[in-house]
């Protein structure tokens, strides 16, 4: 089912610096949300926050650990820098703040770029790639469709899955920011659809009806996981160059999925979705920022991880979410990496 065997891992080998680390012990039952805020409604007003992350210490890469992995921080706002188009052309620009010129040159030509090591496992080229979020979001028309998968024992209530979808449109829009208006980016809010539910049991799901999209039971991948179907899977097919054909899905295609994990404490992520910790998910369900989430969808987009001194430019390369762990919130450093893949894709799209 997956256009690539590629995932990258946040590594939980960075939580060893303190033995205050978060504790991510498995519960039994029906998964509930953390009891503060548990009442709230999914589009409830965030507090606003200027407040930066805490750290607990130093990871033996040298980046700074967070205490927590969920916060309410606000990201940082958007800029163009220095604006480097001409009057009347789509808006393109260097950073002028936060991160490099010169840094961002050395990520695409070590990390990301056409002429990167690949025997490097912690390198991609992103140009190989046509299914990466931004290809979906340009074939979609902005919008995203996900099946959720709930590799777990546990229950799990239309309540608590009905929070899933406000929590990706949320870090999808947090990433989207750096690219509305850059470079003629055309969407100013990206639509997140639940489509289908994937369970060992159906039962699991303490709801019935599908008004929160198709459920699928039987369907496992060949770790013997369980998903939606191959034929619902909607991805841009690099051996045939063309969108996978998926009028034999029974329900809505689905573009990447939500996989949620009992017997993790971190995650993975690439072009095919997102795979996260369920208890720290649960634990942060109702904060704004969650680590992993927003890191993972970072890997989407194909950013890279950031971790020892070999992966950035210099040992002061600046904190960002997609350095494991040194941040919370989407920061100029992910903007604008975001960025300078929009403008070697860009010739890809229409608009």
């Amino acid at each position: 089912m997956k256009a690539s065997l590629a995932p990258h891992i946040l590594l939980a080998a960075l939580l060893a610096v303190s033995s205050s680390a978060t504790d991510l012990s498995r519960d039994t039952g029906t998964v509930h949300p953390a009891s503060s805020g548990a009442d709230q409604e999914q589009q409830q007003t965030f507090t606003s926050s200027s407040d930066t992350d805490v750290y607990r210490g130093i990871s033996t890469w040298g980046a700074p650990v967070v205490v927590n992995t969920g916060t309410n921080h606000t990201s940082a706002v958007p800029t163009f820098g220095d604006v480097t188009s001409k009057t009347g052309e789509c808006v393109t620009g260097n950073p002028n703040e936060y991160i490099s010129n010169e840094y961002l040159d050395w990520v695409w030509e070590h990390r990301i770029g056409p002429n990167v090591d690949v025997s490097n496992k912690a390198n991609w080229n992103v140009m190989a790639n046509k299914n990466w979020i931004m290809d979906k979001l340009v074939h979609n028309n902005g919008s995203m469709n996900y099946c959720v998968r709930w590799d777990t024992d546990n229950q799990l209530s239309k309540d608590v899955a009905s929070k899933f979808e406000g929590v990706l449109t949320r870090h999808y829009n947090a990433w989207n920011k750096w690219l509305e208006g850059y470079n003629c980016w055309p969407f100013t809010e990206i639509k997140v659809n639940m489509v289908g539910w994937a369970a060992k049991d159906l039962s699991q799901f303490e709801w019935k009806d599908n008004s929160l999209g198709s459920f699928y039971e039987g369907s496992v991948d060949r770790d013997g996981v369980t998903q939606c179907p191959d034929e619902c899977y909607r991805y841009y097919d690099s051996v045939n160059n063309m969108w996978s054909d998926t009028s034999a899905c029974k329900g809505e295609p689905f573009d990447v999925y939500f996989l949620l994990k009992g017997d993790i404490p971190y995650g993975f992520g690439y072009d095919w979705g997102q795979e996260v910790s369920l208890n720290d998910t649960m634990k942060n369900l109702y904060n704004r920022n969650i680590l992993f989430i927003g890191h993972e969808i970072g890997h989407g987009f194909g950013l890279p991880d950031f971790y020892g001194l070999e992966d950035k430019p210099a040992k002061d390369f600046p904190n960002s979410i997609m350095m494991a762990y040194s941040s919370t919130t989407i920061t100029p450093s992910d903007g604008w990496m975001l960025r300078r893949v929009l403008d070697h894709v860009r010739s890809r799209y229409k608009f």
